[in-house]
């Protein structure tokens, strides 16, 4: 073999060598760019799209008398829901938290049925036995309340209604109570300030990607997706449109969700008549359970001045 073709041979075998180089880089480019698309896609789903979880205590393990009722919201879903007659002329609303259903606010209910208060419990739309797919957290939430009030002051024995809601459940009946003035008082557990907040705190936790850069791109995708702005779920700026509605908080000081400060915030932004209970030693968890004492003290003391005189009148 000449010297000319062994230069021929290293030159392709060069060649080939770079050609394979450029390939897998192209190659692993493309793949990584397609898990990508693929883990943001999901990250976008499961921002938007709440988890189902079956519905199985009713309040008739509790011992309560209680009907199925079905509501109809403004835009046509229908919600599924539990309607527990009670002595008093005024109804309470409890509104559960993402991923959760009605039967998760039990204890709230059981306390309250026992104080003589009507109740009705529903799933939110995307939860339970509801029809809908996505969670705008607050935003397009706060027509099931709407559609919870309708029901209720439709019974001629009911006079007045408030709501207490828990986590997502709170930031929906704040809402519910800026854009509806029929809703008298209102209980917020365990929720959030704004949404902006919200994520801000628990991104890192329930995320694969970190913060900077990906979390305006992700919450832009989500924000296209769901039709709503972050910036439009904001319980602060709900909260100070209320008085002279009562509004009671309720929020434990180990809450790692959604830190204590959230409670804080909404508080100082809602004007009076207004309470905050902060638990000590509470995460984000039911705050019923062995404190059934105080519940009623703070709770059901708070509806009972909620609902008497002038404010908190059906009108």
């Amino acid at each position: 073999m000449s010297l000319r073709n062994i230069g021929l041979i290293q030159r392709d075998s060069w060649r080939y060598w770079l050609r394979l180089a450029v390939f897998t880089v192209i190659l692993s480019t493309v793949a990584g760019l397609f898990l990508l698309v693929y883990f943001i896609n999901l990250q976008v789903n499961a921002f938007v799209t709440p988890h189902r979880n079956p519905v199985i205590d009713t309040p008739a393990d509790a011992g309560l008398t209680y009907e199925d009722v079905f509501l109809t919201t403004v835009d046509g879903l229908k919600l599924a829901g539990w309607y527990i007659p009670g002595r008093r002329p005024d109804a309470i609303i409890l509104v559960h938290g993402i991923d959760s259903n009605r039967s998760a606010l039990m204890p709230e209910a059981t306390l309250l049925a026992e104080a003589g208060y009507p109740l009705l419990l529903f799933d939110l739309r995307g939860h339970g036995q509801s029809e809908g797919s996505e969670v705008t957290y607050g935003y397009r939430e706060a027509p099931d309340v709407q559609a919870a009030l309708d029901y209720l002051l439709a019974l001629p024995e009911i006079k007045q209604v408030g709501a207490l809601g828990t986590s997502l459940g709170g930031s929906v009946v704040v809402r519910a109570a800026a854009v509806d003035p029929r809703l008298r008082a209102i209980v917020v557990e365990s929720s959030f300030s704004s949404l902006a907040a919200a994520v801000d705190d628990a991104f890192e936790d329930r995320s694969v990607f970190p913060k900077w850069p990906f979390a305006p791109l992700l919450i832009a995708l989500a924000e296209q997706r769901a039709g709503f702005k972050v910036s439009q779920v904001d319980s602060t700026r709900d909260l100070a449109t209320l008085s002279p509605r009562p509004v009671l908080i309720i929020h434990g000081t180990d809450d790692r969700l959604f830190p204590f400060y959230h409670a804080q915030r909404m508080y100082d932004a809602a004007r009076e008549p207004k309470e905050l209970w902060l638990i000590e030693g509470l995460g984000h968890a039911n705050p019923v359970t062995g404190r059934e004492a105080e519940y009623r003290e703070h709770v059901v003391t708070f509806f009972e001045r909620a609902f008497s005189g002038e404010v908190g009148s059906k009108e």
